[in-house]
């Protein structure tokens, strides 16, 4: 269904290799779409930084990578003002430009985010980039923007922990129903959302996630791949990404052919953990490095495998492909839509629900150069569509009209 490169506006000559115009770029929808009309100033914007206090998997990413792009607009934009606002954090936070962060509250998590960031943003927009906000302000007049990345909780109910999934269950409805403006991050999310949430088609946007980490916006990264290079993973160890089967393959793979494997990624609280075990005669062979939070690493370790394995059950705009497409690693993802949307033909595809499928792939690319250097040039090609920078772009476009809006609102008399 998303296998064609061309899908929402993309050139079909972009498909064939040919390197697509920024204009071009700016006008799909995959992209979010960005506009260079004049606009009236935005007002003050509180970006809600709970996720500065959480541990980094794919939405906190997301978040400190959008935020990064975010304060490099503001240097063209100088009338636009964002403040982070955070509850009080134990690490050093990071530097921004034009973004300033405020610590405020006393309390910590889900409590300082629903009792004590809605005292505090009151009067401003504000920008939720990490699927929950604040009740009161979602039930009150305060315009508020909110990016919902999927629903996995509902497809995935087993992979989380019940608690999670009781509060999913009341605030992502509330979300979907009160915010002024969500976001979420592919066309195939937007379609799933909606047939859940038919009413909320005219407040719900599609913005992509960008690719490489902003850090790396210069260009690409040639991958260094020395000739007993590893077969990487990178994501959590959950159910939902299917880490049972990966870890059949790679023991599989490891005992028969000798290949080493390196999994990147831990079991978030809210995540329960797969069974799966390794057997002692292959344990040397498959190395779990645990959460890799600096780009510098990660992006070392993209560069030296032989290739990405990503049979994910579940994704609304997987991370990990795009990134390993942007270091020169070839990537094996599963045939789902979302990531039918997110690679292009730029992937080799497996049956995420059959290792042999998911083996075959693996061998496939590590017995073929010539196919690992075809792939290598198409994951560059897709890669350079997915940028940090467009995703921040077509984030703040939305956010100024939210904005635009409220303040309309706010000067029309009562009727």
């Amino acid at each position: 269904m998303y296998a064609d490169a061309d899908w929402k506006g993309l050139s079909h000559d972009y498909a064939k290799g040919e390197k697509p115009s920024r204009t071009e770029l700016g006008e799909t929808l995959l992209l979010g779409e960005i506009h260079t009309d004049e606009r009236q100033v935005c007002m003050d914007v509180v970006i809600n930084g709970r996720f500065l206090t959480q541990r980094v998997t794919g939405v906190q990413r997301y978040a400190r990578e959008l935020v990064q792009s975010l304060d490099a607009l503001l240097e063209a934009n100088p009338d636009v003002r964002i403040i982070v606002m955070s509850p009080r954090l134990s690490e050093t936070p990071p530097a921004w430009r034009n973004i300033k962060l405020r610590q405020v509250g006393l309390l910590q998590g889900h409590a300082w985010e629903q009792f004590e960031l809605p005292l505090y943003s009151r009067g401003k927009l504000l920008f939720c980039p990490g699927n929950t906000a604040p009740a009161i302000s979602l039930l009150g007049s305060q315009p508020i923007v909110v990016t919902v990345h999927d629903l996995s909780y509902m497809y995935f109910p087993e992979a989380y922990r019940l608690a999670f999934r009781l509060w999913y269950g009341f605030i992502i409805p509330l979300v979907l129903s009160r915010a002024s403006r969500v976001i979420t991050v592919s066309e195939s999310e937007r379609q799933a959302i909606l047939e859940h949430y038919p009413k909320a088609a005219g407040r719900l946007r599609t913005i992509a996630n960008g690719g490489l980490p902003a850090a790396f916006s210069g260009g690409m990264l040639d991958p260094v791949r020395p000739s007993d290079g590893y077969i990487l993973y990178v994501g959590s160890l959950s159910k939902r990404k299917n880490i049972s089967r990966m870890l059949e393959v790679a023991s599989g793979l490891a005992r028969r052919r000798g290949f080493n494997f390196v999994f990147i990624g831990d079991v978030p609280k809210n995540l329960t953990t797969s069974a799966a075990r390794i057997a002692e005669d292959v344990a040397s062979e498959i190395t779990f490095a645990g959460a890799v939070d600096d780009p510098l690493r990660l992006t070392s370790y993209y560069r030296n495998a032989m290739c990405l394995m990503f049979p994910s059950l579940y994704e609304s705009s997987g991370l990990p492909p795009i990134e390993a497409m942007a270091c020169g690693c070839p990537a094996i993802v599963s045939d789902i839509p979302a990531l039918r949307e997110r690679c292009g033909d730029a992937a080799i595809y497996c049956d995420p629900h059959d290792v042999e499928s998911i083996t075959a792939a693996v061998e496939r690319i590590m017995d073929d150069p010539a196919l690992r250097l075809t792939q290598q040039k198409l994951g560059y090609r897709r890669a350079a569509i997915f940028t940090w920078e467009h995703c921040a772009r077509a984030t703040l476009e939305l956010i100024c009209e939210c904005a635009d809006n409220a303040r309309q609102s706010s000067a029309s008399p009562a009727a």
